[in-house]
């Protein structure tokens, strides 16, 4: 079953891109995808951000799954708002787990994480301060971001 076609993703993630704009005030934004679809996730908010305010934020990738620490190519300052983007969030591991690897967190003014889709169950204590929308999900459901060409095309929810 479709939760969100390509239309719904789109107008949701440039809704998520001003509410992301509202939050940083005029602080600078350093964006971090998760993953494949987090990090696709990633580029589309990027794309509209940037189109709204007329720049070049910077967007990184960072592999949850990979041992190695995660360090930013330029150092951040104090005033940049890191904003971590996942496609889905089920029970909050991926996330922990990239939160953990991202080894400057202390320097940035404010940490803020986005999702596109919050299905609930959460394991660990964390909080999206940013969700497209919140679809509550049983546990035998899984909930997927398609690509097409490395681009969002739609939410599916899948029963098992």
């Amino acid at each position: 079953m479709i939760l969100l076609d390509k239309n719904r993703v789109e107008r949701t993630l440039k809704r998520m891109a001003y509410q992301i704009l509202e939050e940083a005030k005029s602080n600078p934004v350093v964006l971090v995808g998760l993953n494949k679809r987090g990090f696709a996730i990633a580029g589309r908010l990027k794309q509209y951000l940037d189109d709204i305010q007329g720049s070049d934020l910077p967007l990184h990738q960072v592999d949850a799954d990979n041992e190695t620490p995660f360090n930013f190519p330029e150092p951040p300052n104090e005033n940049n708002i890191l904003v971590i983007i996942d496609d889905v969030i089920f029970s909050g591991g991926t996330m922990f787990k990239s939160i953990l690897k991202i080894s400057q967190l202390s320097v940035f003014n404010k940490i803020l994480l986005a999702v596109l889709v919050d299905r609930g169950h959460r394991k660990y204590p964390l909080l999206a301060g940013f969700v497209g929308v919140h679809a509550p999900t049983k546990l035998n459901e899984h909930v997927e971001l398609t690509l097409e060409n490395n681009e969002p095309k739609n939410v599916i929810l899948i029963k098992k």
